[in-house]
């Protein structure tokens, strides 16, 4: 499988200083056309919130590309969520390292990461529409299995809705989805 790291691809496309994210986010700080973040798991959980309840309710003919590091951690209610979009939207893909079986759905394809790949300390989401474009990746400084709660993790990365860096993102994600007889 190609190697591939959008953190690394992306992060340097975006202009501007790092932020600092923490404690309960304002819809308004994440507004912004593109941002550069440091933060931990709760806000980027909420980040991605609002990215999927966007999708649920705009019904964008939309590709959604999500890299969740461990297929195990795209749980309900997240995964249900995944389920709904993928009713009408173009497809869904799920990237993870494959350290759980997770239920079949039309629409919805999974890539089994093998382990050590770049994204598998990654955690993003690619929403490309040509109604709709936005995406965040965000880099693990710290990996599993290093904290005792796992939600403290500390991450790097960027978010931007910018056509260019949208479409850029999906493309690389395509390219490895091709290069890739991992699908599960």
């Amino acid at each position: 499988m190609k190697e591939l790291s959008l953190f690394e691809e992306l992060f340097q496309t975006v202009e501007g200083k790092t932020e600092k994210l923490s404690g309960m986010l304002s819809r308004a700080a994440l507004d912004v056309p593109s941002l550069k973040y440091e933060t931990r798991v709760p806000q980027l959980e909420y980040m991605c919130l609002i990215m999927e309840n966007m999708v649920l309710t705009k019904k964008p003919r939309a590709r959604i590309y999500a890299g969740f590091q461990k297929l195990s951690r795209a749980v309900d209610p997240v995964l249900e969520r995944f389920f709904q979009m993928a009713e009408f939207c173009e497809g869904v893909t799920i990237f993870g390292e494959q350290d759980k079986a997770l239920p079949k759905h039309d629409g919805v394809a999974y890539v089994a990461l093998p382990p050590g790949h770049k994204l598998t300390r990654e955690w993003f989401l690619v929403v490309q529409a040509p109604t709709m474009k936005q995406m965040m990746v965000a880099y693990d400084m710290d990996g599993f299995g290093k904290l005792e709660v796992e939600e403290n993790r500390s991450f790097k990365g960027v978010k931007s809705i910018h056509p260019a860096v949208v479409d850029r993102a999906a493309l690389l994600l395509e390219e490895l989805v091709k290069s890739s007889s991992l699908k599960v």
